[in-house]
């Protein structure tokens, strides 16, 4: 049977899921629930020394994108503080304390940090993302995602923190900022045991074209471009885990956005994770959607014959090349006419015209016009079309 445990960066899991830094972990009703439904670990709601602006649950959600959060409460040291110790005592989960120093205050770092340590936490979480709190110059006041886009400013808070404390120190970076790669070297360099790749980006939510452009956040017809998660980020997180299993092998790597089911954690661990971190389709699906990451887990490690996650992990970043390098072979689509219902959807793809109308009101290629740039696979609701090499039709 596979053993889905895990030890990302001195980090023991049980499994590899835990919930994202979110109002799924700011209470231990929910905590408990996640516990309940499979999750190895969470980190905590992001704990700030200090928070200098109100902020409520003020969301734009859309379903094929995901959240825009315009604002959030955070949870003050002693809300974390009590939030740790009970977590620990009523639960077994591995809890990371996500959290920010007060800006322009170095020092503050390392003295949170230790306190939550002292709490129960087992790893501290650098909050270097944030897209929407006050920032500036570290000499100053920085953070979120500002000070996530500095290295240097990076390197000087991780080695802060790691000075404070004993546990595993995990910095959760900005991808927005372009030097992702090169924070997550500074930071390694300063001590950093556990790398976390957040692809959301500062986005905009709907607006209400009818009257004006106004934000339709709920309550609000004015917001801030908020950070934004889902569905939308999966790719571009496949991306960073690559760069950053390149970069930092040795480190240990946490990723995932937009995570919403068992086959996204295994494409994930493919691209170089040890663990992932899963939040808005959980926020949307609920906390029962845990179990079907694990027991799918379990089931296709069991079926592919993976015993550990580790066999299966970077594998396909055996498969990336530099641009120049793809090796491209002459192939075709082809239509499995048992399976084709006849919609006609692939009949639209604007710059083909390979494919024609077939027998029993199924369609069919023509392999001659077939560039095989396989953009019908994805428009195909029935799975009915596959890529073939060319020399396969011509033996059929």
């Amino acid at each position: 049977m596979a053993d889905l445990s895990v030890n990302c960066g001195g980090l023991k899991l049980k499994n590899p899921i835990i919930i994202a830094s979110s109002p799924l972990t700011a209470k231990l009703s929910l905590l408990k629930e996640a516990e309940e439904h499979g999750a190895a670990g969470a980190a905590i709601k992001h704990t700030m020394m200090s928070q200098r602006f109100e902020a409520r649950p003020r969301w734009f959600y859309d379903r094929k994108i995901g959240v825009t959060v315009s604002g959030d409460p955070r949870l003050n040291p002693d809300e974390a503080l009590d939030l740790i110790r009970k977590t620990k005592e009523e639960t077994s989960l591995a809890v990371l304390a996500n959290m920010s120093g007060t800006p322009g205050k170095l020092e503050s770092w390392g003295e949170l940090a230790r306190n939550l340590e002292q709490a129960g936490a087992d790893a501290i979480e650098l909050n270097f993302n944030c897209p929407n709190l006050l920032s500036a110059d570290i000499k100053t006041s920085v953070s979120g995602a500002n000070l996530g886009a500095d290295p240097e400013a990076c390197k000087i808070v991780t080695g802060e923190v790691k000075k404070a404390v004993q546990i595993p120190v995990a910095v959760k970076l900005s991808t927005e900022s372009g030097t992702a790669v090169k924070v997550a070297l500074s930071c390694r360099e300063a001590g950093a045991d556990i790398i976390n790749i957040h692809a959301g980006y500062r986005s905009a939510p709907g607006i209400d074209i009818y009257h004006g452009g106004r934000f339709l956040y709920p309550g609000s017809e004015y917001g801030n471009f908020g950070g934004c998660t889902g569905p939308w980020s999966r790719r571009f997180s496949h991306r960073f885990l690559a760069d950053i299993a390149a970069a930092v092998p040795e480190a240990g790597l946490m990723g995932g956005s937009g995570i919403s089911d068992w086959s996204h954690i295994v494409e994930a661990i493919m691209f170089g994770a040890e663990s992932i971190q899963i939040c808005t389709a959980v926020m949307e699906q609920g906390f029962g959607l845990l179990d079907g990451c694990v027991n799918g887990l379990k089931r296709f490690m069991d079926e592919q014959g993976y015993k550990r996650l580790e066999d299966m992990r970077g594998l396909a970043l055996n498969y990336v090349v530099k641009p120049g390098q793809m090796v491209y072979k002459e192939v075709a689509a082809a239509i499995d006419e048992t399976r084709c219902s006849g919609c006609g959807l692939c009949t639209r793809i604007a710059h083909c015209n390979a494919i024609k109308t077939g027998r029993k009101g199924t369609y069919e290629v023509n392999p001659e016009k077939c560039i095989g740039c396989g953009f019908c696979l994805g428009v195909c609701p029935k799975k009915a079309i596959r890529i073939m090499n060319r020399c396969e039709e011509e033996d059929e």
